[in-house]
């Protein structure tokens, strides 16, 4: 079964990764949320409707493909990280 996060991102992050100075796709923990977001700010890929698809590899390349595009188009100073967060990482 494949989980993808459906929450707002609140509170603070904690980012899995290398630190960087160009934004990458990271895998992102916090108080409510855990999924794929932005290593430079608290953008967080959020699901807006189940992807199409008759098969799991299907609906799994649609996901990848939704995710690279959101990523891709999502604008850092559009979703600045909390204070406690900057210092966490």
């Amino acid at each position: 079964m494949i989980k993808v996060p459906r929450f707002s991102c609140e509170g603070r992050m904690h980012h899995k990764g290398h630190e960087s100075s160009s934004p990458r796709l990271v895998w992102v923990e916090g108080l409510n949320v855990g999924g794929w977001g932005c290593s430079e700010c608290a953008w967080v890929f959020s699901l807006s409707d189940w992807p199409p698809g008759r098969s799991l590899e299907e609906i799994t390349l649609e996901l990848q493909a939704q995710l690279s595009e959101e990523f891709a188009s999502h604008v850092c100073a559009e979703h600045p990280q909390v204070e406690a967060a900057k210092h966490a990482s």
